[in-house]
């Protein structure tokens, strides 16, 4: 929102709707890949997807550590510091040093629930101007709040879409 657009303007409208939704669907997109989780039985999550590929229980898992690991800390940074530096994430190097399939998908996803929670509710506290706040990535460049949030996202929707296709495939 530019200076001139007071929250009550209809652009500012559009934009607190736009967050609205956005948040809405931030931590509702958990509770679909709780059903994708629960489509599949406790043998098929611990199966590759596709030769040489992850099985579900490591997909979920990769979710889980890219939400505590990467989005978490970057969205928090964006809260607590004007232009944060958001440092790159080795994440093969993570899930080589920390995966184990011991612990239950289930239990996995609603740790990505309270996390999201948790988070869009700092979101929800968060002065309207944080939104647009700007960070620099050494890939992504400079980008908002906003953006990271979105980015999030689309990284869950992608590995639910990849779930998805598991069970289509096996159908």
């Amino acid at each position: 929102m530019s200076p001139s657009e007071s929250p009550s303007s209809p652009s500012g409208d559009l934009l607190t709707a736009y967050r609205h939704s956005l948040l809405g669907h931030f931590t509702e997109q958990v509770s679909a890949l709780a059903s994708d989780v629960d489509a599949l039985s406790e043998t098929d999550r611990k199966l590759p997807l596709a030769s040489g590929e992850w099985s579900p229980h490591q997909v979920v898992w990769h979710v889980d550590a890219v939400e505590t690991q990467v989005y978490q800390v970057r969205l928090a940074r964006f809260l607590e510091e004007e232009h944060p530096l958001l440092p790159d994430f080795d994440l093969e190097g993570w899930m080589a040093a920390n995966y184990s399939d011991q612990e239950s998908t289930h239990s996995i996803v609603a740790r990505i629930g309270e996390g999201r929670l948790a988070m869009r509710r700092r979101l929800e506290m968060a002065p309207v101007a944080t939104w647009g706040r700007t960070g620099f990535h050494s890939y992504w460049g400079t980008r908002t709040l906003m953006w990271w949030v979105e980015r999030s996202i689309a990284h869950l929707t992608e590995h639910a879409l990849q779930l998805r296709g598991s069970q289509a495939a096996g159908q």
